[in-house]
């Protein structure tokens, strides 16, 4: 389980669970090496200006096929991490890479203060829209009451993980929600890696829409079925395979996708997206 650690390297007060690491199996996501699995401690941590580097990156593949600041939008990340975390491997030497294997955060509207680059970013997803959506997505980006919900990851993160970070989201949002009112959002905006099964894979009646982008992890699935909005685009030369616990031989064409989720909704969604996600280890 996962517990926010502080520089020290000892716990904070934002304590999901007992325990300070969680070992896992976990295959290097690397060509070279795509038959080696590794057992890796994780530990969590608050977003820091160390990890920018490793915020970047991540943040640049979900971001893919949109116009924005992908260092903006680490720093402003990072600068504002009070629902927000980071996992990277524990014992790392001094002197060692310290990559960061999973960034979650949520990111109120209003925490983005440079406002061309979020019109840049906001013009770009609106691009990506269809008629039917445009409206109400134009709507929610220009809300005070909506946030962005960060969740991105090594695809070959254990499911495990990504189960604690769910849990450490949703307890530290009820928190801050009390606490904090730019906190208190109505809707939530949600990027996801998706992909499209080949035409023959389908059904022969069936077109291309909305139903037929299906998320590589099933934690968007399930949040794809209560969102009010849902936007992908297609990403070119770029292939995806589902994230699960079994090997998986097929890939097919990545897009990206965009939800839009009513935090109510959000939040009773959590312990299902835990309880899947723990179901599949």
């Amino acid at each position: 389980m996962i517990t926010h650690n502080n520089d020290s390297g000892t716990s904070s007060s934002e304590e999901v669970s007992s325990s300070d690491t969680e070992e896992a199996p976990m295959q290097v996501d690397s060509p070279a090496a795509s038959e080696l699995t590794q057992v890796v401690e994780f530990e969590a941590y608050p977003p820091a200006d160390e990890d920018w580097s490793g915020v970047r990156a991540l943040l640049d593949s979900l971001f893919q096929g949109i116009s924005l600041d992908v260092g903006y939008f680490s720093q402003t990340l990072i600068d504002n991490y009070k629902v927000g975390t980071v996992i990277k491997g524990a014992d790392i030497e001094e002197g060692e890479d310290d990559p960061v294997f999973a960034v979650a955060s949520l990111l109120p509207l209003s925490l983005f203060k440079d406002k061309s680059k979020f019109n840049q970013l906001s013009s770009s997803l609106l691009a990506k829209c269809d008629n039917d959506d445009l409206a109400s997505v134009e709507k929610v980006l220009q809300a005070k009451d909506s946030a962005f919900l960060i969740n991105a990851k090594f695809s070959n993160l254990p499911l495990q993980i990504t189960a604690q970070l769910y849990k450490a989201l949703k307890m530290e949002l009820i928190t801050e929600r009390k606490e904090n009112p730019e906190y208190n959002v109505k809707n939530l905006i949600i990027f996801g890696k998706s992909y499209v099964e080949p035409e023959e894979r389908r059904n022969k009646k069936t077109k291309l829409s909305g139903t037929n982008v299906k998320f590589q992890s099933s934690d968007l699935d399930s949040l794809s079925a209560v969102a009010i909005n849902s936007i992908s685009w297609k990403i070119k030369d770029e292939t995806l395979a589902p994230v699960s616990s079994a090997t998986c031989d097929d890939v097919w064409q990545g897009f990206r996708s965009l939800l839009v989720v009513p935090i109510e909704k959000f939040l009773k969604s959590v312990d299902k997206i835990v309880e899947n996600l723990s179901a599949e280890v």
